[in-house]
Formats: structure tokens, C-alpha cells, sequence
């Protein structure tokens, strides 16, 4: 027999439940969201392997509303960075095109776009990717990502 783990983290409490290859519940937890996060999770876990399950933990999943409700409440966003990879093809739609414009200027930083090769079974070897994105300015956004 193995088990689950699920997890829960909404804008109130931490839920966390261990179920069994029956689905049905072994143990189960909620306790307040912290302000990090990560210490209402460890404490929802512990709740839960405690005592420590005999049958191995086999799969464990995470859901959370933080993402959803930092864009709707326009709280705790990030810029990020976006090096965009493959073009001409990457170019015909710019990065946020379609999103509310609050919400671009709260997210968008640095934007690059690079030639590299488009298929991902070939390596790029182009050296402009290193130099899309200036060292000053990767370094202040703190969520880059790879497009």
C-alpha cells in the first residue's frame, strides 16, 4: 500500500491531507497561512507524517489560490525578465500583448528576444543569447524566464 500527500495553501489556512491507495483519508490538517508560506506547509506536514507512516509517500501534490490572488488583488507581483528564444517566430506576438495593462507594468521587465534555434533537438549555438539580457539588469529582475 502507498500514500498521497495533498496540500492546500489559501489566503487563510493551510489544509494537508495523507490518503491511502483507497483513497481514503490517513490524516488530515489545517492550519493558518504564514506570511512566508513555506512554515505553514512544514507545519501542515508535520501534523500529518506524524507518527511516521509505515507505507512509503509516493506522490504529493500542491495547490494554492497565491498566484491567482496576487494578479487579482495586484499584491506581491514580481517583474520578470523574458528572453525569448527561436526568432523570427517568436516575434509576432510581444510579450503581455493581451494583458490588462496595470498588470504589464507590474510584471514586465527586461524583454530580449534571441535567434537560436527553434527546435528543441538541436542545440542553440548561437552567442546571443548571453548577451540579451545585460548582467546589471538580470540581476535586478529576480524571475527570469526562458520562452
Amino acid at each position: 500500500m502507498s500514500l498521497r500527500i495533498g496540500v492546500d495553501i489559501g489566503g487563510t489556512n493551510t489544509d494537508a491531507v495523507l490518503v491511502n491507495s483507497a483513497d481514503h483519508v490517513v490524516a488530515k490538517a489545517k492550519m493558518p497561512t504564514t506570511l512566508d508560506v513555506v512554515s505553514g506547509i512544514r507545519a501542515a506536514l508535520a501534523e500529518v507524517l506524524t507518527p511516521a507512516p509505515q507505507e512509503p509517500v509516493v506522490a504529493a501534490m500542491l495547490g494554492t489560490t497565491q498566484c491567482t490572488n496576487a494578479v487579482v488583488e495586484r499584491q506581491g507581483l514580481r517583474s520578470v525578465a523574458i528572453v525569448r528564444l527561436g526568432a523570427p517566430a517568436t516575434a509576432a506576438v510581444p510579450p503581455f500583448a493581451d494583458w490588462p495593462d496595470d498588470l504589464r507594468q507590474a510584471i514586465s521587465g527586461h524583454v530580449a528576444r534571441s535567434s537560436g534555434c527553434s527546435r528543441p533537438s538541436i542545440p542553440n549555438t548561437s552567442d546571443e543569447q548571453p548577451r540579451s539580457v545585460p548582467k546589471k539588469r538580470a540581476t535586478a529582475i529576480p524571475s527570469p524566464s526562458l520562452r
